[in-house]
């Protein structure tokens, strides 16, 4: 806020100037509302003038901040400043060198993180071929905690005065009417993922899906627009989220978050692709998540659970060892006589992750399966 002094002795001599031939012993000021208030130019000491608008926020141009000690809240961190995001911190799974990495990116004006100009926290450049979704990771060096963004770029020393950057989780919160779920984040290859099962009972626009418990099987048959399977507790529901039927996919309400899509099938191939193919990779690694000794490594952050999957013959099958997830990939199957979809499919025993094709077949829409959703 600028304001401007002025002393009683510059006062007096400006009034006495005004008065041209006699020295003024108060000072009087009128107000708009017709009053007006007196002082003794005696008692003032001084007079102050502030400006209105107060100054502007000076323009950030140096931050310096941690990287955290846990990726458990999200797998991908955000850094902010000022409001906006400046950085981007990943504990990442890059297939060229088949390792695990905590990266760090700077963002654009936008918040993006701009992925050809990462840096590990060993001082390792990360590049990202966008076209390819491979990465080119350059020599290591001494262990980084602190980083800094200098007038946009990322550097791993800086002398001169900064403010502190501060880490969030990046977390993908899902509004829909009275119901709101929150789910981690994880980065495979160049694409956003979900790190967690959609666990909503109700559609992008707030209406609510038919969910049926596992007895319920002639009314999850008749089902042909979509619906989920009620069949656990709020603490395992937590945990895994619910298998929803084809329909809900392609259901004109939606079920993607806002940002977000159901993969397609060649979406579900890139990340297969990015995170080594294997299965252990992508399988979650704590307890009850799989069948003992069917538990992966989860080098990727993907998190998958042996969640089975449904279907009015068969019941709840293969829980504990098999994870089945939709894509939003639809056409015509001759074998079942109706619309299929393609899946993404990880088992306790298998080598690698599956991913339908129309030369594989996919699986038709009353079949209840996991969904997991794609940044845009």
């Amino acid at each position: 806020m600028k304001k401007y002094l002025f002393s009683a002795a510059m006062m007096l001599s400006a009034a006495a100037l005004m008065a041209q031939s006699t020295t003024p012993s108060k000072l009087q000021i009128n107000l708009k509302d017709g009053t007006s208030v007196n002082y003794p130019i005696t008692e003032i000491e001084n007079i102050t003038f502030s400006s209105e608008n107060p100054d502007p926020t000076p323009e950030i141009t140096a931050v310096k901040f941690t990287i955290p000690t846990s990726f458990s809240s999200s797998y991908v961190q955000k850094v902010m400043a000022g409001g906006k995001q400046i950085a981007e911190i990943d504990l990442e799974y890059i297939q060229a060198t088949k390792q695990q990495y905590t990266v760090v990116y700077p963002c654009d004006e936008n918040g993006k993180a701009i992925l050809t100009e990462g840096i590990t926290t060993t001082g390792a450049s990360v590049k990202w071929d966008l076209d390819k979704n491979t990465a080119t990771v350059g020599e290591e060096g001494e262990a980084i905690t602190e980083f800094y963004i200098v007038d946009g770029e990322l550097l791993t020393a800086y002398a001169e005065e900064t403010i502190a950057g501060t880490v969030t989780p990046d977390l993908l919160v899902d509004v829909r009417g009275s119901e709101t779920n929150s789910y981690r984040i994880v980065k495979i290859g160049t694409q956003y993922w979900m790190a967690e099962n959609l666990r909503t009972t109700r559609y992008a626009d707030g209406s609510a899906i038919d969910g049926y418990t596992e007895t319920q099987i002639d009314e999850w048959k008749a089902n042909t627009t979509g619906c989920y399977l009620d069949y656990g507790e709020k603490e395992w529901v937590a945990m895994v989220g619910y298998l929803y039927s084809g329909y809900t996919v392609f259901n004109e309400k939606g079920m993607a978050p806002e940002g977000w899509a159901i993969p397609t099938q060649a979406e579900c191939s890139a990340a297969k692709t990015a995170g080594g193919n294997v299965m252990s990779n992508f399988k979650a690694s704590g307890e009850m998540t799989w069948a003992t000794g069917g538990e992966g490594n989860n080098i990727t952050g993907f998190d998958a659970i042996a969640t089975g999957y449904y279907t009015s013959g068969t019941g709840l099958s293969s829980l504990n060892t098999e994870a089945w997830f939709w894509t939003s990939t639809k056409y015509y199957d001759s074998m079942y006589r109706s619309d299929v979809a393609d899946y993404m499919r990880i088992t306790a025993t298998g080598k690698n992750v599956v991913v339908s094709s129309s030369m594989l077949g996919g699986h038709s829409l009353p079949f209840g399966h996991s969904i997991r959703c794609i940044r845009k």
